[in-house]
């Protein structure tokens, strides 16, 4: 089964890889610098590079992957309080990109892509905001993982709606649930009560189907997380 966050993990093990396998080169040529002097230049370059690539937003910065871990798991113990009758995939693989969360009870699916910024969630003429920025871009990917779950249902014959929704894990969301078209956004807090209270039904048999449709080869054995259990360490 997957853990909450295992491409994020996999995406920070392959920037410290990188980091360090960069950091390898850069010392052995420094060593070389001891009988041919140029090796040392191509080193301080090596490193130059590396420093830059690492600061704040560059390609090998780790404190987003890492926030983005830590949010991710909050939601998923926060998802372990739903029902027993709820179902709760983690990374589920699309073919086209990799859903947080999906969740599947009777009140219906619901495609779940967490945020870990920090700040505020607002509306402002009708357009999401977030720290005084457009998010716009924040609803089109969750209405994007929602649409390529709903796809994967229908190729399995399951015809279900399926809502996309933006997990604000540290952000405050002002009016929780914010609804938009085709999506909400909703704060860590209200998550258990969006997905319970939604005004829909559908029967028991359509859900196993549907787990059985998104989970890997493996997990629609019941290994894949329920209602009321943590989540995997």
């Amino acid at each position: 089964m997957r853990k909450p966050a295992e491409f994020l993990r996999s995406q920070l093990r392959l920037r410290i890889a990188v980091f360090a396998a960069t950091v390898a080169v850069a010392a052995v040529l420094a060593v070389m610098g001891v009988w041919w002097w140029p090796a040392s230049f191509v080193a301080l370059g090596l490193l130059f590079v590396l420093e830059r690539q690492a600061g704040k937003g560059r390609v090998l910065d780790l404190v987003p992957l890492r926030r983005g871990i830590l949010g991710e798991e909050a939601v998923a113990d926060v998802l372990a309080t739903l029902p027993s009758s709820y179902w709760v995939l983690h990374g589920v693989w699309t073919g086209h990109g990799d859903v947080d969360h999906v969740v599947i009870g009777p009140t219906g699916v619901f495609a779940l892509e967490t945020k870990a910024w920090q700040g505020s969630f607002y509306r402002r003429r009708g357009q999401l905001y977030c720290n005084g920025k457009p998010a716009e871009h924040v609803l089109r990917q969750a209405r994007g993982a929602a649409g390529q779950v709903r796809q994967l249902l229908l190729e399995a014959g399951i015809d279900e709606w399926v809502e996309a929704v933006v997990v604000a894990s540290r952000a405050s969301v002002s009016r929780s649930p914010l609804r938009f078209r085709l999506a909400y956004v909703v704060s860590i807090k209200d998550v258990v009560d969006f997905v319970v209270g939604r005004r829909h039904w559908i029967r028991s048999a359509k859900v196993l189907a549907a787990v059985a449709s998104l989970a890997e080869p493996g997990e629609e054995d019941g290994s894949v997380d329920r209602g009321g259990t943590p989540s995997a360490p």
